[in-house]
């Protein structure tokens, strides 16, 4: 199969740049010249014909090309961070979900998690692959009544991409059977990832279960894993309790009491649950969360005020107003929260100190994008993707920084139609950081 994937990589450049109209940079992309692309893209760019259009063809290409070459355990690795621009990969995944390797497992399993593929679209001829990932993007399709032994099964399997497959296979059969399967995930297994997806199953359903007493002894199971010291799958316990079949039997009381005693991550999580689901409590909590402890916890509850209540509107107008470094990220998510509200949401809030609100927390935003900081960063990204444009130039300087932010910085510029200034990314002599740029690029669309 990797011969006849090979014979597809040579070939394919030839019918690909016949459909480009032969675009000299895209075909330099086709084909992996990277020397080449950048003088194309250079030059394209100094006479102001790099158009967007261009630009993503190139970004497009760059992936495929190295989708082609991918295999093994990295390969498999390359394709998961692939996930913002999959819609924009759909044939290359296809033609890569069409090997026998893990890469191509990875491949399979992405397009069923963008639903491009049905989710048991590779259940029957991978179901007892020896290839584990491909076992585990079968069992992902094992569904209903029938499967219920089988997913049991490969919930104890040595491989933790089998056993999340089988979790998520169960919350989505929703099978009564499934309750003892879930919560012995939940529990017991080895991986955060997996313990975690089997509380949310165990909420997506809850509404299976028959009666309330019994729906309270599942509250009482998922209390008790809510005792531990995993503060990931407290949080999953803290949103499972508020689902409709559990908050009035007894969700809505261990919710109170998490509330109470907790602090830290788990109290945000159970507050924000409380207001979810309606009570009163919740959201006067989550506002006191915001106020005071330590700045990490404190931005956590910022994110998920609501500006549109009074309380919480406050709380987030006194944070935009504070000064110093210290409180630099607080007024960031203050500022991002307020900026994002639609602005005839915002035209009806209320004007502290005689100011709009709103242009207030622009104002906070480009202030803070002067400083050359993650901060800083995050905040001129945000103005890009709200489309202010005099934001460029801070963006532009920050490619030229040896930095993780880089991708999304090259995102930003595509969303405010200014993909060429990421055009020396896209030519990068690293493979891992020119896919990422070009992923987000396809990712950003326009």
């Amino acid at each position: 199969m990797k011969s006849l994937r090979r014979a597809a990589a040579i070939f394919a450049p030839l019918a690909l740049a016949a459909a480009c109209g032969a675009d000299p940079a895209v075909r330099a992309a086709q084909h992996g010249d990277i020397a080449a692309l950048g003088r194309e893209l250079d030059e394209r760019a100094a006479q102001g014909k790099l158009d967007e259009g261009t630009a993503r063809k190139v970004a497009r290409a760059l992936l495929a090309h190295d989708l082609e070459r991918v295999e093994g355990d990295a390969g498999a690795t390359k394709v998961g961070s692939l996930g913002m621009c999959a819609r924009a990969l759909e044939d290359p995944l296809r033609d890569l979900a069409s090997g026998t390797d893990v890469a191509s497992a990875a491949a399979a399993e992405l397009l069923v998690d963008v639903d491009l593929a049905a989710v048991d679209a590779y259940t029957p001829a991978h179901a007892d692959d020896p290839v584990a990932r491909w076992r585990a993007v079968a069992t992902r399709g094992m569904l209903g009544v029938a499967n219920a032994d089988k997913r049991a099964a490969r919930s104890k399997s040595d491989d933790r991409f089998i056993r999340l497959a089988a979790v998520e296979a169960a919350g989505d059969s929703g099978c009564a059977s499934d309750f003892p399967l879930l919560l012995d995930s939940a529990r017991r297994d080895p991986e955060v990832i997996v313990r975690v997806s089997a509380v949310r199953a165990l909420a997506r359903v809850a509404d299976r279960l028959e009666g309330d007493v019994v729906r309270a002894e599942m509250v009482d199971r998922l209390v008790e894993l809510a005792h531990g010291r995993d503060e990931a799958l407290r949080g999953a316990v803290a949103r499972a309790l508020a689902v409709p079949a559990l908050f009035p039997n007894g969700g809505e009381r261990a919710l109170n009491e998490l509330v109470g005693k907790e602090t830290g991550h788990v109290a945000i999580e159970a507050a924000a649950a409380l207001m979810m689901a309606g009570s009163a409590e919740g959201p006067v909590r989550l506002g006191q969360l915001a106020t005071a402890g330590d700045g990490a916890v404190r931005a956590h509850a910022l994110r998920l005020l609501d500006p549109q209540r009074p309380e919480h509107l406050d709380v987030l107008a006194a944070v935009l107003y504070t000064q110093g470094a210290e409180t630099s990220e607080l007024r960031y998510v203050a500022a991002s929260s307020l900026a994002h509200l639609p602005a005839g949401t915002a035209a009806s809030l209320p004007r502290p100190k005689g100011e709009d609100l709103q242009g207030k927390a622009f104002a906070v935003l480009a202030q803070l994008a002067l400083d050359k900081d993650k901060v800083g960063t995050d905040a001129a990204i945000t103005l890009a993707e709200l489309g202010h444009d005099e934001i460029r130039p801070r963006l532009a300087e920050e490619l030229k920084i040896a930095s993780p932010m880089r991708p999304r910085v090259a995102a930003a510029l595509a969303h405010l139609g200014h993909t060429a200034d990421a055009r020396a990314l896209l030519a990068a002599g690293d493979v891992d950081l020119r896919d990422a740029v070009a992923c987000a690029i396809l990712g950003a669309g326009r």
